[in-house]
């Protein structure tokens, strides 16, 4: 056996490859050139294709230009699909801008539906919380988009935009609020800027501005044939101005004009006394704001002279500083009343400081407005649901909120449901925490017991209530001295000893304690008197608690007043004195007064006198104010001593190196030998 035959047959020698001419340089560039076209041309067919498969499923494609640095190809790239990443979910939804004449035509013959959202703008409506309908007209485009079998409109191209990136954030929303137009008066001095203000509403707005000259005016011109503008004319034929009634009149007709009606409208200085405010609540005129613009006299005086002085002035005008003191003081004689009346009926008077920035007042103007549009659209939606609805700013007045009243009254459902509470909100006249549901009122005790009884108000309400109000009879009254006094010979129960007190403390002898006369109760047809007024109110709310409590038999002896005048002497001055001489002993303590040539005992003694005298409770503010005065001027007598000790040195120092008031001090010093300082306040 050949071991290298067997090794040859297996592992056949290989045949020599024949050496291939080398490449030239030029061959090589132009063969790889060749290659990468071809490959490019593939990739694009390919590309090509695969684009018309995506443009038929609708999918976006987006072109980046690769040539630029790495770090700038990666923040462009990223830039680019940040959108499709935060609006995936409308990654395929496809919205459509249209013009505004080919919209109302889709919407006229029925071809598209409007949307859910009727002419309001969607993305003002959830990023800015818009309450008031956009304007509408020739000057105020809207900007409409078809989406699926609606058509949406905007109020401005970067609203429609955002839209159309991303449509189901949008629509996720809660529908329109119903419309509901402004109602405001914008009243103040004069020159306080509220013409400005309502001419601002107007223009952002569409509101009507009217002033009590205005609307006397359109009735003259519109209603020439009218009884009142025949009585209007009858007074100024007569030189006479025309009446409060007259005019408030012409203010209810000008109201009807339909951009009051629909839009809304903003007093211009208009009411300004009580007189015109009984006369527009007659009429059923109740603006739901009252912004009162406070601008100080002089300020006032300040702009009235600029005015005069603006080269924009061509008529003259009564506005000399006398004129306009005399305006501003008939402003100030009459708006006090019309300020609380507001406040205390219908406590929608804002107070906004009209000295700062017009865009400081137009903002803080506009927020009120909106709060309140906003406040009555969430009234009407959860009425009209079927919900309770918080009355608050509502311009409810406390007559009709206590004729409203459901069957609980002036208590709070919700403490007495949960707690069995009776916690009585009459103390509290705001209605903040009131609610409506199903035509009656109901107050609470707090912001935390409205949001239950807004959430779920079947349940504190009949018939589902777990507890109801006790009868008139059965509820605790609280009662004055004058009235106790008149129901005699009622006595108080538990013999005048807080039953509060008495409870809490687990019954025990040491909180036997006597209530205050003044603080007392009647619970079936029982006087209880209370401690603190702390204590008062926890029995007004739960009075079953407490009202069975029995006394033990051995109670802690009364307490009654000893005359001072029959005190010994020691407990006398105890009773009297003590306070004021233990401060004057330690005051001189403090201070160890030592007056010049004078023993420390006898300085010691003097100062306690001063002082005694400048704090005695029993003499006059006067004699107090003397007595304080010889104090100082003895302490910085006594002081002296201090100072020169301080300052003196053995050896002589010549006048320019002494410390400032040396030479004088001690001149002072020297001046108080054999001098005996006065002891009464005359010297």
């Amino acid at each position: 056996f050949n071991i290298d035959e067997k090794l040859a047959e297996e592992f056949e020698e290989e045949e020599e490859e024949e050496e291939e001419e080398e490449e030239e340089e030029q061959d090589a560039i132009d063969r790889m050139k060749n290659e990468l076209g071809e490959q490019f041309d593939d990739d694009n067919t390919k590309m090509a294709s695969v684009q018309e498969t995506l443009e038929e499923i609708f999918i976006p494609r987006m072109e980046l230009q690769a040539s630029k640095k790495p770090h700038i190809v990666r923040y462009t790239l990223y830039n680019k699909l940040k959108p499709l990443i935060e609006f995936r979910d409308s990654l395929f939804e496809r919205v459509y801008s249209l013009s505004e004449k080919l919209a109302r035509k889709m919407l006229d013959v029925g071809y598209k539906q409007p949307s859910c959202f009727g002419m309001w703008d969607p993305v003002k409506m959830l990023e800015d919380g818009d309450v008031i309908q956009p304007l509408q007209g020739p000057n105020n485009p809207t900007f409409p988009v078809l989406y699926r079998q609606h058509v949406y409109f905007f109020s401005s191209i970067p609203t429609r935009e955002k839209f159309i990136r991303h449509p189901l954030m949008y629509m996720r929303q809660p529908p329109a609020m119903p419309v509901v137009p402004i109602r405001m008066a914008v009243i103040g001095p004069p020159k306080s800027g509220k013409t400005a203000l309502a001419n601002r509403f107007v223009q952002e707005f569409g509101v009507m501005r009217i002033s009590i000259g205005e609307a006397v005016r359109n009735v003259l011109t519109n209603q020439k044939k009218s009884d009142l503008a025949k009585l209007i004319n009858a007074q100024l034929r007569k030189g006479l101005t025309v009446p409060d009634e007259l005019s408030v009149q012409a203010l209810e007709v000008s109201l009807m004009d339909m951009v009051p009606q629909t839009r809304g409208y903003v007093l211009d200085g208009f009411p300004v006394t009580k007189r015109q405010v009984d006369l527009m609540t007659q009429r059923a005129i109740i603006p739901v704001v009252v912004l009162e613009l406070q601008v100080s006299g002089k300020e006032v005086i300040i702009r009235a002279g600029k005015d005069r002085s603006s080269p924009n002035r061509t008529l003259p005008l009564h506005d000399s500083p006398q004129i306009m003191a005399i305006k501003l003081a008939a402003w100030q004689e009459q708006v006090g009343a019309v300020r609380r009346w507001y406040q205390s009926e219908h406590r929608n008077w804002i107070g906004v400081d009209g000295e700062r920035s017009k865009w400081w007042v137009w903002n803080k103007a506009k927020n009120e407005s909106q709060n309140s549009v906003k406040q009555i659209q969430t009234y009407l939606k959860s009425i009209g649901e079927g919900k309770a609805a918080s009355i608050a700013d509502m311009c409810v007045t406390p007559s009709e909120c206590k004729a409203r009243l459901g069957d609980f009254g002036e208590y709070c459902p919700v403490s007495l449901a949960v707690t069995g509470e009776l916690v009585d909100c009459s103390t509290n006249p705001s209605l903040e925490f009131t609610a409506e549901f199903r035509g009656h009122y109901y107050k609470m005790a707090g912001k935390k017991e409205l949001e239950k009884f807004l959430a779920n108000p079947e349940q504190f309400t009949p018939p589902l209530a777990p507890r109801k109000l006790p009868p008139p009879e059965l509820l605790p009254q609280r009662r004055t001295s004058d009235e106790v006094r008149l129901m005699f010979p009622k006595q108080i129960e538990l013999q005048g000893y807080c039953p509060i007190t008495f409870l809490d403390g687990k019954l025990r002898y040491e909180a036997i304690v006597p209530g205050n006369p003044e603080l007392v109760v009647e619970y079936k047809d029982k006087l209880y008197v209370f401690e603190t007024e702390e204590k008062l109110q926890k029995f007004m709310r739960l009075p079953e608690k407490y009202s069975d409590l029995k006394l033990p038999h051995k109670l802690p002896p009364k307490k009654e007043p000893i005359p001072i005048n029959s005190l010994p002497m020691l407990g006398y001055m105890e009773q009297t004195v003590a306070t004021a001489i233990t401060k004057s002993l330690t005051a001189v303590g403090c201070f160890k007064p030592k007056y010049p040539f004078m023993g420390t005992t006898e300085s010691a003694l003097l100062y306690i006198a001063f002082h005694l005298k400048a704090h005695n409770p029993k003499a006059s503010e006067y004699v107090r104010k003397k007595y304080r005065k010889k104090l100082q001027h003895f302490e910085e007598q006594c002081n002296l001593i201090k100072f020169l000790g301080e300052h003196m040195t053995r050896r002589y120092r010549e006048p320019q190196e002494r410390p400032m008031g040396f030479d004088e001090k001690m001149e002072v010093f020297l001046a108080l030998r054999g001098h005996r300082p006065a002891t009464t306040w005359v010297a």
